[in-house]
């Protein structure tokens, strides 16, 4: 598990002589009122615009030293975010909107309650980096307008009935010798974010042959689960696990023909990786059930054992997913596979997926006890 740790509020940059102060007197103009979220809700200010996509609390994906991934300890309030440039004749610079490493800085954001109540932004602490945050400041034209961002609180905002978020505008617009300056009275994206926003329980897929969960170019199905001993194998031979465990048969699948996606192992094995368990099950009630892994040199037969490159003529992959069989005593399961793939772009390079979606899956108790 990944820690987090409060940002400190600091913002740098030079606030222009004779801005016109709001009633909070934090020197940018009079917030617009506050728009609800949805993707194309936009707040304008100027060329600029920018909207709150999505918003959940839970755990979230982080990132460490030598790319292993893991989850955040503790659940986070998570905003998606995007923002666009409107004006086709303009060209803006964009910084980030929060950090992550071994010194984070807040950037004057505020999340508050109908009540009043501030909650913290909080970010990975040391080498920890949280998945979907922007790293570094963007330039934005008519040919690439637009940019995504997460931006993270502490998890008990999500027991306010209403939250409203402020973001301080920040963007620098580029003038004619070509310097970027930042316009003299900014603004600020206000949002109004009701509980329902993050209340709804997630969509889930019912598990079973041919129930895809789509997202984007690609999808995933859980084909068959099990319970009992599962064959390995290693330099050293072939046999079988000791124990029995909970044994989940997924495929994965790149349905648009256009697209060449890196599908990563869900679980690794072997002990050499690196990487965590990409994947989470839990039980009704939020109990979770601890996945299994090979050993130090053994592999669990079935199980993706490299990066698998899809595309047209080869556009699927299957993998086996193993857990402690105590999850085998559930009425119901929930899988959730984190979107653990790349697209390969114009430009030959391997990005990730735009998106804060996930796989979820329903697994009822009938699917395994035959």
């Amino acid at each position: 598990m990944f820690r987090l740790v409060p940002a400190l509020s600091v913002v740098f940059g030079l606030l222009a002589v004779g801005c016109r102060k709001n009633a909070g007197g934090d020197g940018t103009a009079d917030a617009p009122p506050a728009v609800t979220p949805g993707a194309e809700n936009w707040v304008k200010l100027g060329p600029v615009g920018m909207s709150v996509e999505s918003v959940r609390v839970g755990k979230v994906r982080m990132g460490g030293m030598m790319g292993r991934a893991a989850e955040s300890k503790d659940d986070v309030f998570q905003v998606r975010t995007r923002f666009r440039l409107f004006d086709p004749a303009a060209v803006v610079k964009q910084g980030t909107f929060q950090s992550d490493g071994m010194v984070m800085f807040g950037h004057g954001l505020a999340l508050k309650g109908a009540d009043g109540t501030a909650y913290k932004e909080v970010g990975g602490g040391g080498f920890d980096s949280i998945k979907g945050r922007r790293t570094k400041a963007v330039e934005l034209t008519a040919a690439a307008p637009e940019a995504t961002d997460l931006l993270t609180f502490e998890g008990t905002a999500g027991l306010a009935e209403e939250l409203v978020l402020t973001v301080p505008g920040t963007w620098q617009e580029k003038q004619p010798d070509g310097t970027f300056l930042r316009p003299p009275t900014p603004g600020a994206f206000t949002f109004r974010i009701p509980k329902a926003a993050w209340s709804a329980p997630p969509r889930a897929v019912e598990a079973g042959p041919g129930n895809w969960y789509r997202i984007g170019p690609v999808g995933a199905e859980v084909r068959a689960a099990r319970v009992g001993k599962v064959p390995l194998e290693s330099r050293f031979g072939k046999g079988h696990s000791t124990d029995d465990v909970l044994a989940v048969t997924v495929a994965f699948r790149v349905f648009d023909p256009k697209a060449a996606v890196k599908k990563s192992p869900f679980m690794p094995d072997g002990g050499f990786g690196f990487n965590n368990p990409a994947v989470v099950l839990a039980g009704k009630n939020g109990e979770r059930f601890p996945a299994v892994l090979g050993g130090t040199f053994d592999r669990v037969a079935g199980r993706q054992a490299h990066d698998a490159e899809l595309w047209g003529k080869t556009p699927e992959v299957t993998d086996l997913l193993t857990f402690d069989a105590k999850a085998a005593t559930a009425d119901e399961l929930f899988l959730t596979l984190w979107p653990n793939w790349s697209e390969k772009a114009a430009d030959g390079k391997w990005a990730d997926p735009d998106t804060d979606d996930e796989f979820r899956f329903r697994l009822p108790r009938a699917l395994w006890a035959k």
